[in-house]
């Protein structure tokens, strides 16, 4: 691999994984090739990203139960990729989840603007995606929810919510940035309470 490969906590490959996952969540650091002006841009210049051909390496799917389901973060660029990235981890995708971010104010929608070479994102997206045999546990949530834009690839809580009430544990968070109780982490900026003092 590169030297922008992201670094670990849990050991990258594991034969027999100690524990297995029902339902994990991914949120690939996308190697954005962006040429606009001098030094980094987008994600390279927070934190280093990785190719397709790397992403599809990691051993994601011998972490996940053969019951179990993905969900996948991407943005427009990468959509195709994602269903490339999901498939080679062992999974199908199914349908795609996307995040409008933004507000309601005044009954209006406030959509919070990003960067875009044609049209102006103010969207990522969700790719669903399973193996063996699986459903949901409520089966009247749409497929787009509105919540307000954090920092630099922060993901909404409001997402984290949605997936415990539609998918079972246990939970495992692939690149995450963040702590988020009941779930376990893996990623180079995961912060784990047991390795760092916080719980005995």
């Amino acid at each position: 691999m590169s030297e922008s490969t992201h670094e670990v906590i849990l050991p990258l490959f594991q034969t027999k994984p100690e524990k297995r996952y029902r339902t994990l969540v991914a949120d690939p650091p996308w190697n954005f090739d962006d040429h606009l002006g001098e030094g980094p841009k987008g994600a390279s210049a927070h934190y280093p990203t990785m190719t397709l051909a790397e992403l599809s390496m990691l051993p994601v799917g011998g972490w996940a139960l053969d019951d179990s389901c993905l969900y996948l973060w991407t943005v427009n660029a990468f959509i195709v990729q994602a269903h490339s990235l999901a498939k080679a981890w062992g999974f199908i995708p199914r349908t795609i989840i996307t995040w409008v971010k933004g507000r309601i104010e005044a009954n209006h929608l406030i959509q919070q603007i990003g960067l875009g070479h044609f049209y102006r994102n103010t969207t990522e997206h969700i790719l669903f995606c399973v193996r063996g045999s699986i459903n949901v546990m409520d089966h009247a949530m749409p497929t787009a929810f509105l919540a307000p834009k954090g920092g630099h690839s922060e993901k909404p809580d409001t997402f984290y919510d949605i997936v415990e009430r539609m998918s079972p544990g246990p939970y495992l968070d692939v690149f995450s940035r963040k702590q988020r109780f009941n779930w376990d982490t893996w990623g180079n900026e995961a912060f784990d309470f047991r390795t760092h003092s916080v719980w005995g």
